[in-house]
């Protein structure tokens, strides 16, 4: 078994079981794994705006989701950032006055969950500037 740190935490990376049914010697291999991890430092100005990638692969398909250091989901805030169905973060371009420092100088994390565990990207620094 592969375990991840990840908040203090070591988090079941890969798990393996095997098949009960008597018939049957074959195992059954439940994985999961980032396919593109986020950086660990994403700039970008308030003209051009960010997009952050996250996939990942596993059996079954994990679900993906974004929060932000201390553990909770980050949310929409319109016109400032959203959440592709592709997994993606997007920070679209945005009028200078319509900074935050929640928003666009904060931590980021993506994880990534089926039945063979959760497992977490790196830290994602972001820093956009006006």
């Amino acid at each position: 078994m592969l375990f991840k740190r990840f908040s203090n935490e070591f988090v079941l990376l890969n798990s393996f079981t095997i098949d009960a049914d008597a018939k049957s010697d074959k195992l059954d291999r439940r994985t999961l794994a980032f396919v593109h991890e986020p950086p660990e430092h994403v700039e970008f100005y308030n003209t051009t705006g960010a997009v952050i990638p996250c996939t990942a692969r596993g059996d079954p398909a994990p679900t993906l989701r974004w929060e932000t250091r201390d553990g909770n989901p980050v949310k929409d805030v319109p016109g400032l950032r959203h959440i592709r169905p592709d997994g993606s973060l997007v920070f679209p371009p945005f009028h200078a006055d319509n900074y935050r420092q929640d928003v666009h100088a904060s931590v980021y994390r993506c994880t990534a969950a089926n039945s063979a565990g959760v497992i977490g990207s790196r830290d994602v620094h972001v820093r956009g500037s006006k």
